[in-house]
């Protein structure tokens, strides 16, 4: 899968997850931090812009997000989003 392709598939998911759980406001921390890693990966695709020392950590997987998505019907998210930091490293995309 092409990390555009990625980015969007992530993208929709992140969409129906807040859709579906518009009344619960604990699940926004985690999805918050995945929109802005999706945020920097569109950005660094549509300006071919490296990601920052500083922006990086926003594509480290945190417990937050892995204790609030992990066996539920959306854990798929955290696939995806391991996979979006996966793609962005192996592009080189992370300054050192």
């Amino acid at each position: 899968m092409t990390l555009g392709a990625l980015s969007e598939k992530l993208r929709k998911r992140v969409t129906e997850l807040r859709h579906d759980n518009r009344m619960h406001t604990k699940i926004n921390a985690p999805l918050i931090t995945i929109e802005i890693a999706l945020g920097l990966t569109e950005l660094a695709i549509d300006k071919s812009r490296p990601i920052s020392p500083e922006e990086e950590h926003w594509f480290h997987e945190s417990w937050n997000i892995i204790n609030q998505l992990e066996r539920t019907e959306w854990d798929d998210i955290i696939d995806l989003y391991r996979s979006l930091a996966f793609k962005m490293g192996e592009r080189n995309w992370f300054r050192n």
